[in-house]
């Protein structure tokens, strides 16, 4: 008798405290839907860290101050995850006067070849030939080209640091769902091992890169 009254007070507990979170338009913790593997992996807290005094252009490269007029720049972790078998071809070359937009990075990504865009105008003072035909484990560790270029300074509006460069990027990789999802025509071949090591599938890498190449730097890569 005793247990079948601890039964009904419990059920009705429950049973008010889903009333009161409706009312709330909240959902029981027990409830919530899971996170897709994607999605988990997506959003590791490692994924959108954001390292201070770096700042991002919209085409997924990274600058930073190294002097007054020098800058160095490299590829973000949206493009390192997203690409995760890409490894760089070559670079601006040393001396060459880049305009911004003028490609300043090309990687290999499957049997397609991927282009970064210069995020400043400026002129190549070096390059970083260690990278070369690897793939970029520490992003913001691995500087790939060193510019002489005076536009960082005046033109900090049109970059993104801080929380605002991280709730840019959580976008990207909200966006970046969405265009697999639309270009993949199985995309169950990726399943929960679409991530490995931070890095999607070969098989997706595949399917995204020989068919989207050009959508995929349209969307991601345009400034």
């Amino acid at each position: 008798m005793v247990a079948i009254f601890v039964l009904i007070l419990f059920l009705l507990i429950i049973t008010l405290d889903l009333l009161v979170l409706k009312i709330q338009g909240k959902n029981h913790p027990a409830f919530e839907p899971s996170l897709p593997q994607f999605d988990l992996l997506m959003f590791d807290e490692n994924n959108l860290t954001i390292p201070k005094n770096i700042f991002f252009s919209k085409g997924h490269t990274w600058l930073k101050r190294n002097t007054d007029e020098l800058i160095d720049i490299g590829i973000d972790t949206f493009g390192t995850i997203a690409l995760g078998t890409l490894s760089i071809l070559k670079f601006a070359e040393v001396g060459k006067e880049l305009k911004r937009g003028e490609m300043i990075f090309e990687g290999s990504y499957g049997n397609k070849i991927v282009k970064f865009p210069s995020p400043v105008n400026g002129i190549v003072k070096s390059v970083n030939t260690n990278i070369i035909g690897k793939i970029i484990s520490d992003p913001y560790e691995t500087w790939g080209v060193q510019l002489i270029s005076k536009d960082l300074p005046g033109n900090r509006n049109i970059f993104l640091s801080g929380s605002e460069a991280s709730n840019w990027m959580k976008k990207e990789f909200i966006k970046l769902k969405s265009f697999i999802d639309d270009h993949s025509p199985n995309i169950e071949t990726a399943g929960t091992t679409m991530y490995d090591g931070g890095s999607l599938s070969s098989d997706m890498t595949s399917t995204l890169v020989n068919q989207s190449t050009d959508d995929f730097e349209k969307e991601f890569l345009s400034l």
